[in-house]
């Protein structure tokens, strides 16, 4: 169950022993320009860099309960790939305080103090911890827009998070807020690229009509919980170990960034999990 706890949410099935993580809002930062205010964790938008990193240590701060800081986070240039990349001591900082390493859409690590974070603004932000045999703990986060998820990019990431030990069965997820089947409109181009990537099956499952337009093309809804549910099942999470959120952040843009309702005109909303030191 997804519970929001003062400007951040947070996921009731990721709630582990030595374990933090959190979805923020656009709420609980330092940014005053419209398009980014409160809460923008990216780089490059509206905001200058030091904005961009107070609004970084009051992310880590609070979902850490003041544990670790900004020099903990890592980002990277997120390209829409399924890239994931594994983290370890030295990657701290990149990103916030240090340059960004090599780009990804992806993150784990088992290493504490690491706090892995990925930006999204109506694409699906999907957290990850689990166990290896000896209890110790392994932790991912994913982007995933549409690329990524019908790329699979979250059945990438528990392949990673097995190449550190970790046990498929223990492993929980958690599908952050991000744009539904309610709002999320496509084309045939985005039907098509689906079906390459993942089969005609998977992207008539994923893709549903809607409506015709006034020139005649046929409109569709696309499903990225759908997406990515599908791969986190095929990847052998177990049902009961999934956490979906119901916030869509098109509906509710007053609360979170939002690129499709505002054209653009937006910041960055952050998702973050790491391993107490």
């Amino acid at each position: 169950m997804f519970q929001k706890n003062g400007v951040i949410f947070r996921s009731t099935l990721l709630d582990l022993p030595g374990i933090c993580h959190g979805f923020s809002t656009r709420e609980g930062g330092v940014s005053t320009h419209p398009y980014t205010r409160e809460m923008n964790l990216a780089m490059g938008r509206e905001d200058d860099d030091d904005t961009v990193r107070r609004n970084g240590e009051i992310f880590a701060s609070l979902v850490s309960d003041g544990r670790m800081h900004k020099e903990n986070l890592v980002t990277a240039s997120q390209i829409h790939s399924d890239i994931v990349r594994i983290l370890t001591a030295e990657n701290r900082g990149e990103g916030m305080t240090v340059p960004a390493g090599e780009d990804c859409d992806g993150f784990v690590t088992d290493v504490p103090g690491v706090l892995p974070v990925i930006r999204v603004a109506d694409c699906t932000p999907v957290l990850l911890a689990g166990r290896k045999s000896d209890g110790s703990p392994v932790v991912g986060a994913v982007h995933a827009g549409w690329r990524g998820s019908g790329a699979g990019i979250v059945r990438t990431a528990v392949e990673k998070m097995r190449d550190l030990g970790v046990l498929t069965e223990s492993v929980h997820a958690a599908i952050g807020p991000h744009i539904g089947v309610c709002c999320y409109e496509v084309g045939e181009d985005l039907l098509e690229a689906v079906t390459d990537m993942a089969g005609e099956a998977f992207a008539k499952a994923c893709c549903r009509p809607r409506w015709i337009d006034d020139a005649g093309r046929q409109k569709y809804t696309a499903d990225l919980t759908g997406m990515n549910l599908h791969w986190l099942r095929e990847a052998g999470v177990p049902a009961e170990q999934i956490d979906v959120s119901p916030h869509c952040t098109m509906c509710d843009p007053a609360v979170f960034h939002s690129h499709r309702a505002t054209g653009g005109k937006r910041g960055a909303m952050g998702a973050v999990i790491g391993i107490y030191l």
